[in-house]
């Protein structure tokens, strides 16, 4: 039997010397190829010292002692180099060499029988025991350098791992099995060097595809030692140990084949539990987060994020918006929706680098509920390859004609979903993992705040526009007040000074002018009169003097009549104003030679006065976003820019609306909607 151990020990010190020889040919300088050298070397000594001692050569037993600590050691070495070049913190560096260190020193000191160690310590018992330690750290440190490499960098590296991994499994085997029997079991101890040598080709395969150890490799900032590989060998020891115990109590040998069959056995069932299918997706997000290689430098996205929302302007804030997390998964572009004032739907706001257009999301629609219910995003990359995940979700019909649709974030703040993000894909879209899920609903979330505070910030802005309003018509009225004083006084001494032409002059430079102030407070006024009272009036009578009203101007407005007896209760004097704002505003948008058109129709219990122009348009942007705010007027001082706000409001209060269809250089159609009575 001892024929087939010195085989066994002499094929790895020939293979490693020829290892060695390849490795001193391809070296280029590098510390980690220095270190592979050494450790060869020791390879080569461990294997014909093995040799020797059982071809029947004298071999004390501390000579052995040393070579197998000097031989783990030297790869422990190696694996903290390699961990401390690809940025491993200094302690897990350090882990390995001190491990074999002080298995050496205590070994060193029972040796020279310094007194350190409990009287009765055996040389083999700290073998056995130091030999089991530095093997199961041997196996930490391989599975997180395979652990944290990336795809794309594992082929190098793999094979260097299952070889020198190999090794670190045959050793946990044999010591903790002569853990249990207390010594040496000879038919492992000589089945190790053939172990050995079939893998040391593994080790130059490796050597042969990574001549500078040029490795990308990342370490987990969280968890380096506590990770699958432990587990997995603290279950196989408690096995092995708990079997060995119950046969040796039932009599039997822990010796030979029950061995074998055991090691075979407890192999083939953790190979079972580890490449579970079922398993992996039940523990996928547990090990990735404590087992995982960071996608994401996240102060890099932290600082970018803030670098993006401090270029929010006004008339980009939404834009912004949606960049924020496009550029987080590297989409090209992407749409907004934001949940309107009447929290009735979700309107398509802005957009982000394409010109498509989408429509409004009602808030009852399947797609808001789920995505509100779970606060999940949409990949329809995955909705395709497993809808089954998405519980039976139906996507609207106009997402699925987005050809480049892909990603759709929530925008949630205070619990409430403000808004929707969809984001086009990139030409190859990544599968997305809890890290890219988790950033951008964090992200997601902070936009919704700085959209909110947005939105606070406009209310704001019209509440004060509107006291400062309020403030404007005290001041105004205390001038009119000032002006009907004075001609109360001119009233007063007119009898008295009729006849005096002094009187006569004066007067009239004061009625001159309060003429002159009461244009302008009446231009600044008009679109603010006091409400009176509602009383039923012909609706036609309401149209045709707020038209006779803009006679004046051109291009004079036309009236078609379709209901001449549609009657309404209304402020007559309120509604004529309003009419008469937007027949003027028509007109200031038309040419001369253009048409403004007023008709009314009376359908499906509705009233409706239109008002139509063929003149400059506005845009939907504008429209949306401009026309009905109070005090954002186009027309400079020349007005106050509540006309069209204040028109909408009337309409609402009741119980109708005002719509707007308008079109660049082809006309708008403005048409106010009332109940009839």
């Amino acid at each position: 039997m001892n024929e087939l151990g010195i085989i066994g020990y002499a094929a790895v010190a020939v293979l490693f010397t020829f290892l060695t020889i390849l490795l001193l040919v391809n070296w280029r300088g590098q510390v980690l190829g220095g270190l592979l050298i050494a450790a060869c070397v020791v390879n080569v000594a461990w294997a014909i010292i093995l040799a020797a001692g059982l071809y029947g050569r004298s071999v004390s037993t501390f000579t052995v002692f040393v070579i197998e600590v000097l031989r783990t050691g030297a790869w422990l070495t190696f694996l903290a180099v390699l961990f401390a070049k690809i940025g491993a913190k200094r302690l897990v560096s350090l882990a390995g060499p001190a491990t074999w260190v002080a298995v050496l020193a205590a070994g060193t000191s029972v040796q020279l029988d310094v007194g350190v160690l409990p009287t009765g310590t055996s040389l083999t018992s700290i073998l056995n025991a130091g030999g089991l330690l530095m093997a199961l750290a041997g196996l930490l440190l391989v599975e997180q350098l395979h652990r944290n490499t990336p795809d794309d960098s594992r082929l190098g590296i793999k094979s260097l791992m299952l070889g020198i991994g190999g090794i670190f499994v045959y050793d946990l085997f044999l010591y903790s099995q002569n853990l249990m029997l207390s010594a040496v079991e000879p038919l492992t101890w000589m089945a190790r060097g053939l172990v050995n040598a079939a893998l040391v080709p593994v080790i130059a395969f490796a050597v042969r595809t990574n001549k500078d150890w040029k490795l990308d490799i990342f370490v987990s900032r969280q968890v380096v030692f506590y990770t699958t590989t432990l587990a997995a060998v603290g279950v196989y020891l408690l096995l092995m140990s708990a079997v060995g115990y119950w046969i040796v109590r039932k009599g039997g040998t822990w010796t030979g084949l029950p061995i074998i069959i055991f090691f075979v056995g407890a192999v083939v069932m953790l190979v079972i539990l580890l490449f579970s299918a079922n398993l992996r997706a039940r523990l996928r997000v547990f090990l990735s987060k404590h087992f995982f290689r960071n996608k994401y430098d996240y102060r890099q996205e932290w600082l970018r994020l803030i670098s993006t929302l401090a270029k929010i302007e006004d008339s980009s804030a939404r834009q912004i918006a949606v960049k924020a997390l496009a550029q987080i998964v590297d989409s090209p572009a992407g749409m907004l929706w934001l949940l309107d004032e009447d929290k009735a739907s979700f309107q398509y706001v802005s957009s982000y680098r394409t010109t498509d257009k989408a429509p409004d999301i009602s808030t009852s629609d399947p797609l808001v509920e789920f995505i509100r219910q779970d606060g999940w995003l949409v990949d329809l990359e995955e909705f395709k390859r497993k809808p089954g995940i998405y519980g039976g979700l139906q996507l609207p019909d106009w997402l699925l004609e987005i050809d480049d649709a892909w990603l759709i974030a929530p925008l949630i703040t205070r619990n409430e979903l403000l808004g929707l993000v969809l984001m086009t894909r990139v030409p190859r879209p990544p599968k997305l993992n809890y890290e890219d899920r988790d950033l951008l609903k964090t992200v997601g979330n902070h936009v919704a705040v700085h959209l909110a505070q947005e939105r606070t910030d406009v209310l704001l802005s019209e509440a004060r526009q509107f006291e400062a309003y309020n403030r404007l018509t005290a001041f105004l009225m205390h001038d009119l007040n000032n002006l009907i004083a004075q001609q109360s006084l001119i009233v007063t001494n007119a009898s008295k000074h009729k006849r005096n032409p002094d009187f006569v002059d004066d007067a009239m430079v004061t009625i001159a002018n309060s003429v002159d102030k009461m244009k302008r407070v009446m231009g600044q006024l008009r679109r603010g009169e006091a409400q009176r009272g509602s009383r039923r009036i012909e609706l036609k009578f309401v149209v045709s003097s707020a038209a006779d009203r803009c006679e004046g101007r051109l291009p004079v407005p036309k009236l078609e009549f379709n209901d001449n007896d549609a009657s309404i209760e209304a402020d007559v004097d309120q509604f004529t104003m309003i009419l008469t704002n937007l027949i003027r505003n028509a007109q200031d948008a038309t040419s001369s030679q253009g048409k403004v058109v007023v008709s009314t129709e009376h359908s499906d219990g509705q009233l409706s006065v239109v008002v139509a122009d063929d003149g400059c348009g506005m845009t939907p942007e504008f429209v949306r976003d401009h026309l009905f705010r109070p005090f954002d007027s186009t027309k400079g001082s020349q007005g106050m820019g509540i006309g069209a706000y204040q028109a909408r409001e009337f309409a609402r209060k009741m119980g109708g609306d005002l719509k707007v269809s308008s079109e660049v250089s082809r006309g708008t159609i403005m048409t106010i909607r009332i109940p009839a009575p």
